[in-house]
């Protein structure tokens, strides 16, 4: 069975180029194309995909909105973000916000459909000249900042916090700790009024900035 893709960019010479690349691959269909934010959503809704190229600057809905959506009502959609953007805070916006893959624009068709076929099967891809930013994110994260944040949220929070990185809703959080959704809800309006930070995404990326996960 193919495996099914929907590419979502504003640009549609760059959407013409990725649907071109793919095509080389016969596992591999594109089944829609998306111009913004919303239709990609849209597209989510209407196709199942089994996997979605995103640009995160689009008009309507940025790409990082689309990737929330998209993990709290298509959580079966993998998702690659492809971005001209090289910077470091934005290849840990778009993996707080659970993205599967982070490619750089100057991706090489190949290397866009073997990032296609290792996120369907259930794998990671970031762009090795952009990786170094994680690590170094996540090692200076691990000298420096923990032992000042754990003492601010309790146990039961940082268990919490530590599922909200991993991707997982409320309803996943409260089955692997047995205690209710809206538990986990009051837990989580605990952590944003301690941290002052109020989306999903921003608790994760803090969560990470903090070596918690």
């Amino acid at each position: 069975m193919k495996i099914r893709v929907v590419v979502a960019d504003d640009f549609p010479l760059v959407r013409e180029g990725v649907v071109r690349a793919l095509k080389h691959d016969p596992a591999l269909e594109v089944v829609g194309q998306a111009c913004n934010g919303q239709e990609a959503l849209e597209l989510a809704s209407s196709l199942k995909p089994d996997v979605m190229i995103l640009d995160l600057r689009m008009p309507d809905l940025g790409g990082l909105a689309v990737l929330e959506k998209l993990r709290t009502e298509q959580a079966a959609v993998r998702v690659i973000v492809m971005t001209a953007s090289e910077q470091a805070g934005t290849l840990l916006d778009a993996i707080a916000a659970g993205a599967a893959g982070y490619l750089s624009k100057r991706t090489t068709g190949e290397e866009l459909r073997q990032a296609v076929i290792t996120a369907h099967g259930g794998g990671s891809v970031i762009t090795p000249s952009l990786a170094s930013h994680l690590l170094k994110e996540f090692s200076s994260s691990a000298r420096g900042e923990q032992s000042t944040v754990r003492p601010l949220l309790g146990q039961r929070e940082l268990d919490v916090l530590r599922l909200v990185v991993q991707g997982k809703t409320d309803n996943e959080i409260g089955a692997e700790l047995y205690i209710s959704p809206r538990t986990v809800q009051n837990h989580l309006t605990r952590i944003r009024e301690k941290t002052g930070l109020r989306r999903r995404a921003e608790l994760t990326r803090w969560a990470v900035e903090h070596a918690i996960g």
